[in-house]
């Protein structure tokens, strides 16, 4: 008797920001369409992270995606408190213990502190 096993695979179809320059220490959301290609569901983990020393990360999640299916997957992350960039943005897919999909988006984001002041009450002091 032959036994067939499915391996997991994962398809990643898009993973876009609204803008690649981010206000330093800001938080944000990217959004990711995974597909699960197979014949069978599988429970995905995931991390989307910016570069490979993780200056940022969304932590890890999972997701469950039915054979042929599809999902947008949601990325909360907090930029770094810095001025820096531009980083590489990577999207990291496990099943169980295997690396399945090691993504790089098409853009990479940079982090900016913009000029801001704030001005107290004006008094007259002559």
């Amino acid at each position: 008797m032959r036994v067939l096993t499915i391996e997991p695979r994962v398809k990643v179809e898009s993973l876009g920001f609204n803008d690649p320059v981010f206000e330093a220490g800001s938080t944000h959301v990217a959004r990711a369409t995974l597909t699960n290609p197979t014949t069978k569901q599988f429970t995905y983990r995931v991390e989307l992270y910016l570069d490979v020393t993780k200056v940022a990360t969304s932590g890890a999640g999972s997701v469950t995606i039915p054979a042929g299916g599809s999902q947008n997957v949601d990325f909360t992350v907090t930029m770094p408190s810095y001025e820096g960039g531009p980083w590489h943005v990577y999207l990291d897919v496990w099943v169980v213990t295997e690396l399945i999909a090691h993504y790089q988006a098409a853009e990479d984001v940079s982090t900016v502190i913009s000029p801001i002041i704030q001005i107290g009450t004006i008094t007259w002091v002559d």
